[in-house]
C-alpha cells in the first residue's frame, strides 16, 4: 500500500535549546522529512510544567504519513526533555483561475484582495482666535 504524505506542524516546549535537535533525531528515526523550522525562544510559563517555570518554544514543519504520526506521538510522550507538544495538519489551500482561495478543510471560498495601507488623514490647524470661536459655538 502506497503511503500518502501530508504536511504537518509540530509546536513544542522543551527544557533546553539543544533539545530541538533531539526532536529532529526522533523524526529521522521515523523517516519523517523536516521541511523547515523556526528558532527556539525562551519563554516564561504561565504555570509550572514538570516543575519548570521557563521553557523553550519552537516549531517545525514536516511531512509524513498518517500512520507514522501515531508512533511519533507515542515516542514524543515518552521523551522526558519535551514538556508539551502539539501536532496539527496544515490546511490545503487551492487557488482557482479567478484568484479565489478554497480551503479544502472547510470548503469555503474566499476572495483574496490585497490590503492597501490607509492614508493618514490631514487635519487642518486652527489659530487661537478660530479655536475660541469654535468653542463659543459649541457652548451656545
Amino acid at each position: 500500500m502506497d503511503k500518502e504524505l501530508k504536511n504537518y506542524q509540530i509546536d513544542f516546549l522543551v527544557k533546553s535549546e539543544e533539545d530541538q535537535k533531539g526532536i529532529i533525531k526522533i523524526f529521522k528515526n521515523f523517516q519523517l522529512s523536516v521541511i523547515s523550522g523556526g528558532r527556539t525562544s525562551k519563554i516564561k510559563l504561565a504555570y509550572p510544567i514538570k516543575k519548570e517555570n521557563f521553557a523553550y518554544f519552537g516549531y517545525l514543519y514536516f511531512s509524513g504519513s498518517s500512520q507514522d504520526i501515531g508512533n511519533l506521538t507515542d515516542s514524543l510522550k515518552n521523551e522526558p526533555r519535551i514538556l508539551r507538544f502539539s501536532i496539527i495538519t496544515q490546511p490545503i489551500v487551492k487557488k482557482d483561475e479567478r484568484g479565489m482561495v478554497e480551503r479544502a478543510s472547510s470548503r469555503q471560498v474566499q476572495e483574496v484582495t490585497p490590503q492597501l495601507p490607509k492614508k493618514p488623514t490631514v487635519t487642518e490647524t486652527l489659530s487661537n482666535e478660530a479655536l475660541e470661536k469654535k468653542l463659543e459655538e459649541i457652548l451656545q
